[in-house]
């Protein structure tokens, strides 16, 4: 995360320092120009993949880690400047999630626990509209805030299984979840047509349900509410688009 930051606030401070040049982005430098203009379409878009290795990894409570798994997303997205400083667009989003937990050891106090050869697999798709307003930030044709206003939902499906004991047991979820949000960010532009983008999650209202099946017998559901104002550093983006007129 802090990586992350550090390598935008370095982008943003090398657009600034190139202020020397002449840098309009094909914009005429007036207090009436537009950051972006009418008619701009964006393509853009993140994609992330990690991939953990645990040998007899120990963290706080937790002992004796042995595990493997991996994480990807893909996040593409495609926008249209309906009116100066002004875009609607749409947002896709994939994920797939991998672990294989080998063993395990839990204690806390006089309780002691463990887990062993347990895997767990997932995949999310999600789908949401948005609108985007840019600040500029006087005239500058570089370096602009902007809010994201997204609408849209997701699906989620999981498969967990616990092969530890004498018998094999088995978890199969499917999730739901319908989502609006606000996101601000920053935006900078590294060419004319090329920028980097970062945005943080602020606010958002969800309604969230799942079904569940166990050992293909027993089934349960739950559903719930969540809404509130917070920076959320879990839903720090960073993200490259590409603007054509």
């Amino acid at each position: 995360m802090r990586r992350f930051i550090i390598t935008f606030a370095m982008l943003v401070l090398g657009a600034l320092c190139a202020g020397a040049q002449h840098y309009d982005r094909g914009y005429e430098t007036v207090p009436s120009a537009p950051f972006i203009k009418k008619g701009t379409w964006t393509v853009g878009g993140t994609a992330k993949y990690s991939q953990h290795i645990n040998d007899k990894y120990n963290l706080l409570v937790i002992s004796n880690i042995n595990s493997e798994g991996y994480n990807i997303a893909l996040k593409p997205s495609l926008m249209y400047t309906f009116k100066d400083n002004m875009a609607v667009g749409l947002q896709f989003s994939y994920g797939r999630s991998m672990l294989d937990l080998a063993s395990a050891d839990l204690a806390v106090a006089q309780i002691e626990m463990n887990a062993a050869d347990c895997y767990q697999i997932q995949h999310k798709y999600s789908a949401f509209g948005v609108f985007r307003a840019y600040i500029p930030f006087g005239n500058s044709k570089r370096v602009a805030m902007f809010a994201d206003l997204h609408l849209g939902g997701s699906f989620k499906q999981a498969k967990a299984f616990n092969a530890g004991g004498e018998q094999v047991f088995g978890t199969y979820n499917q999730a739901y979840s319908l989502q609006l949000g606000v996101d601000p960010g920053l935006i900078a532009f590294l060419t004319e047509r090329l920028a980097v983008e970062l945005n943080i999650g602020v606010f958002g209202v969800s309604y969230n349900w799942q079904d569940q099946i166990h050992n293909r017998v027993e089934g349960g559901n739950t559903d719930f509410v969540s809404a509130g104002f917070m920076i959320n550093l879990l839903s720090l983006g960073v993200g490259i688009s590409y603007y054509f007129l």
